[in-house]
């Protein structure tokens, strides 16, 4: 991934110009950020198990909680900057937007810097201050975003890190800790992106290190790969857990997962499971037996194993 940019929020100075162009339709786009997979209707689920595809289950939780974070920052900014700017100038090609309060418990007010650069780029911060406080002495950054040079709305790439730990300091109601990155991509045919959490997790909770990635096409078919750190077998030694999971539009899917490194050493397990339309299991393997096996490989809408890899998580072509 790339670096983020480290952004200070400007002194609000200068003429206030409404009418001024500030390309705000080129920040990213909540509906082509997040993931977009085939949700199981509750009548879906297995009349004789009851029960839904695991792995499904898992793919369909990392996304939607994904889907949250995004919603979190660009449900901000879309729509912060569908109203006025509070302030901008021309010179500096810059404004600002806000600071907004949702309600009267609110302890902080939310607002929306963006400037172009010289090279055509937007660089965009989402900042907070104590509600009646300076927002020249007082304002403290929570995201930061860069937008590159020649995206338009329809086909953009970027990147943006929200800092969740300052943020929770800031507003009581914000309970995780360590940061969110995403670097995005998106055009007519489809979308892609990768995602770090860094030291990520409820403030008095356990924290995770983990790598997403996911790439859709516009029909709605996607994959998944997720990569993780987690002490599985309780010895005080990480083992890293790595799944990759494709799905159609119309729901069918395949996870491949395989755990290695830790206390496994040279060993590996590795772990298989398909799901139909129905979002119940029609196959599933392992190597060390956690479940029994069922169905046939060949049954599945994608026969073959696919897991990630390193070059998985870099949009680099």
């Amino acid at each position: 991934m790339r670096s983020f940019l480290a952004l200070a929020l400007l002194s609000a100075c200068g003429s206030f110009d409404a009418g001024s162009p500030y390309h705000e339709d080129l920040l990213p786009q909540e509906d082509r950020v997040r993931i977009n997979l085939p949700v199981a209707e509750a009548a879906a689920k297995g009349a004789e198990t009851g029960e839904w595809a695991r792995y499904y289950v898992v793919t369909r939780g990392v996304t939607e909680h994904v889907n949250g974070l995004i919603a979190f920052v660009l449900g901000t900014v879309g729509y912060v900057t569908t109203l006025e700017p509070q302030w901008s100038d021309t010179d500096s090609r810059q404004a600002v937007w806000g600071p907004y309060s949702d309600s009267g418990l609110d302890p902080v007010e939310t607002g929306l810097w963006v400037r172009e650069e010289d090279d055509g780029s937007f660089s965009w911060a989402i900042f907070q201050l104590p509600k009646g406080g300076d927002i020249d002495t007082e304002s403290t950054v929570i995201v930061t975003g860069l937008v590159d040079a020649g995206s338009t709305r329809e086909d953009a790439s970027g990147v943006f890190q929200v800092d969740f730990t300052t943020a929770s300091e800031l507003d009581p109601g914000v309970r995780l800790a360590g940061t969110f990155s995403v670097e995005y991509t998106y055009d007519a045919a489809g979308g892609n992106a990768v995602a770090g959490f860094e030291d990520y997790g409820a403030v008095d909770g356990e924290r995770i290190n983990a790598l997403y990635a996911y790439s859709q096409d516009g029909g709605g078919a996607g994959t998944m790969d997720l990569a993780w750190l987690e002490d599985v077998n309780a010895t005080g030694v990480d083992e890293i857990l790595a799944m990759r999971s494709r799905w159609e539009s119309t729901g069918d899917g395949r996870s491949d997962a395989v755990v290695t490194g830790g206390d496994l050493g040279a060993e590996a397990v590795y772990a298989s499971e398909c799901w139909g339309a129905d979002f119940v299991t029609s196959y599933w393997t392992d190597t060390i037996g956690l479940y029994e096996t069922v169905g046939e490989a060949g049954a599945c809408v994608y026969a073959e194993s696919e897991l990630p890899s390193e070059a998985s998580f870099s949009l680099a072509e």
